[in-house]
């Protein structure tokens, strides 16, 4: 049974206990007590003539009753002292940092005039947003260089198809000259075919020789026939020799020429479309898509043809500015600072001395706490577990990735790291509220059944900071133990003993 002494406290901080309460909310009751006695336990009788008869309950210092209706509003919650095994943690200093995967410093690609800033410091954006408008020469350049492309392929095309067109007529004139058919048959076949001048030089040079053929076969006969001298018919013969030589001779030049033409006109096309594509690659350079070159029209943009969209890389948070209208940029000045804090990292430095605590670490889940929430664990995602010591801190750096979507997380925050450092076997342990402290002394609230509560005094082992807390000595396992909500059987227990002081003065 503790004595009244433990519980006997300054007036003035027990009423701003009760006040404190009342103004956060919580009602609590002050009950006088209920004499809850164990089996050795016995009531006050009357001692003598002074009191006439009347008899007293004797309180039992450490009893305290809450009634039920008030359990909830004092969020009051019980479970049993557990035994069984306990995961040790070592915690560390570390900070939250941004995730720098996902921190852009957006610069312009061109160098320009700034037209328009669209956005402020700690403006959200999505990805894609117009952030800032500069007017480039070298982009309207670039664009001017994209139409003078696109007009070269243009020619270029229609030329080739004339070439190829040429190419196939006349290797069908010379194909079916081949075959010797009368000269108007083959003037009346290709009527209307465009061969340029390959037309009139092959008809010309095979009428020649079909003329210079009809002669020879004349004097032929008649030489035959010793009507013709042998000087005439030589001559004849040699005259249409030298036709048909020259008319073979022009058909092999007409159809290397307007091959070699059809070659040309084909490499010019190519030339053509290298020249669009690099148009195309300059602007792509410069930060426009695929879609955006295929779609752009710098003749129908007018004075806007110079006008360059500095875009968001993606959707974020703009943590940075360092941009005015009409300031000159380029490619050496950076503009925004822009941060997706959807994610943050946590950072902290491990000294040799623990390493060992590292092993095993990547990959897995650790915790941390922040001052503004010292109520809440985070939870990151180790991703490094440093590979170098610092020569000078003579640490190695720990970085873990934690979900920040309710954005709670600020970068620059100080946080507290858990590292898992062993198991305690076979422990009696409860959880961090369930204990509570007065000066030297360390004790927990037992649940006795109905409203009636005890307060027990512990000694404790090993702490895991915010979780658990291993019991060495004045709890048995299962025992039902006040986890939350302490604070309303602290505040009646010290509200008896201010009311036993009272009446023992």
């Amino acid at each position: 049974m503790m004595r009244l002494s433990q519980f006997l406290m300054p007036k003035g901080f027990v009423v701003g206990l009760l006040l404190g309460a009342v103004v956060g909310g919580m009602a609590i009751v002050l009950v006088p007590w209920s004499p809850v006695l164990p089996s050795n336990s016995r009531a006050a009788t009357d001692t003598g003539g002074d009191h006439e008869g009347h008899e007293e309950d004797e309180h039992v210092p450490g009893l305290v009753e809450l009634p039920k209706e008030q359990w909830r509003a004092a969020g009051l919650r019980i479970e049993p002292a557990v035994r069984g095994d306990l995961t040790l943690v070592r915690t560390v200093t570390g900070k939250v940092t941004t995730n720098e995967d996902r921190l852009a410093h957006v610069y312009s690609l061109v160098e320009g005039v700034v037209h328009e800033v669209y956005v402020r410091f700690g403006d959200r954006v999505e990805q894609g947003a117009e952030l800032a408008l500069i007017d480039s020469r070298e982009i309207g350049q670039a664009k001017l260089d994209l139409v003078a492309a696109r007009q070269g392929i243009r020619i270029a095309e229609v030329n080739e198809e004339w070439a190829v067109t040429i190419h196939q007529n006349v290797s069908d004139l010379i194909n079916a000259l081949e075959a010797e058919p009368p000269v108007q048959e083959v003037v009346g076949r290709f009527e209307g075919r465009p061969m340029g001048e390959y037309r009139e030089q092959l008809i010309s040079s095979y009428a020649k020789m079909v003329q210079a053929r009809t002669e020879f076969d004349r004097d032929l006969e008649l030489n035959r026939l010793n009507v013709l001298s042998d000087k005439q018919y030589l001559q004849t013969k040699a005259a249409y020799e030298s036709a048909l030589s020259t008319f073979k001779a022009l058909m092999e030049q007409i159809a290397f020429t307007s091959e070699q033409h059809l070659l040309q006109a084909r490499q010019a096309l190519e030339q053509a479309q290298v020249a669009e594509g690099s148009a195309r690659s300059a602007l792509m350079i410069l930060g426009y898509d695929e879609g955006q070159v295929a779609s752009m029209d710098p003749l129908g943009e007018g004075e806007d043809v110079a006008h360059y969209t500095i875009d968001a890389p993606f959707a974020g948070t703009i943590t940075q500015k360092d941009v005015v209208i009409d300031e000159r940029v380029g490619p050496q000045i950076k503009l925004f600072d822009l941060a997706d804090l959807s994610t943050v990292w946590v950072q902290a430095d491990i000294y040799e001395k623990d390493l060992s605590l590292l092993a095993g670490l990547l990959g897995r889940t650790t915790r941390f706490r922040t001052e503004a929430y010292p109520d809440r664990i985070f939870e990151a995602e180790v991703f490094y577990a440093g590979d170098l010591v610092d020569p000078e801190t003579r640490t190695v750096r720990l970085v873990a990735e934690a979900d920040n979507s309710d954005q709670l997380l600020k970068p620059g925050q100080f946080a507290t790291v858990e590292l898992p450092a062993g198991i305690a076997e076979d422990v009696l342990h409860v959880p961090s509220m369930a204990l509570q402290e007065d000066r030297d002394e360390t004790y927990v609230f037992v649940h006795l059944g109905d409203e009636d509560f005890e307060r027990r005094d512990v000694v404790v082992g090993r702490r895991i900071p915010g979780q658990a807390v291993e019991v060495v000595e004045g709890l048995s396992p299962g025992e039902p133990v006040v986890v939350s909500g302490a604070f309303a059987l602290k505040s009646a227990m010290l509200g008896e003993a201010l009311g036993e002081a009272g009446h023992a003065h």
